[in-house]
């Protein structure tokens, strides 16, 4: 499996209300999907797209609060930027809040050889990318 970072176009067709990938061009050469194996929605990444605001904490080596019934440590984003600095950034422009991954199979040319693709696309910007392609 090869992991990449390449945008692509696609062309897309509507199946069953969701916009799914029909063909799309990579690397100046084009590829027919001829089957959908799966799809998937995948959320933002807090630690890659910056600090979204403040949230709870578990620490397992804490000792335990004497009332059952009370709440985790709050924490804010200053403790959280000064624990961990990939936490710090600016939320990513690019991407919306999820995006939907398509794991297409899909042959170039006549008899070109089948291959697995994972394209993602971002509904809010309508971008798509080609993140995996698995040789089979």
């Amino acid at each position: 499996m090869w992991e990449f970072d390449d945008a692509v176009e696609v062309h897309s067709v509507f199946v069953d209300g969701i916009e799914t990938p029909d063909q799309f061009l990579w690397r100046g050469r084009l590829w027919r999907v001829t089957a959908l194996r799966s799809q998937w929605t995948e959320t933002a990444v807090w630690w890659e797209r910056g600090i979204i605001g403040p949230g709870a904490i578990h620490d397992p080596r804490a000792q335990r609060p004497a009332q059952p019934e009370a709440l985790p440590a709050r924490i804010d984003a200053a403790m959280v930027a000064e624990a961990c600095s990939a936490a710090v950034g600016v939320l990513d422009a690019d991407w919306g809040p999820e995006r939907t991954v398509f794991r297409v199979e899909a042959g170039s040319g006549r008899y070109g050889r089948r291959e697995l693709f994972d394209l993602a696309h971002d509904p809010v910007s309508g971008r798509w990318q080609l993140e995996r392609v698995t040789d089979r």
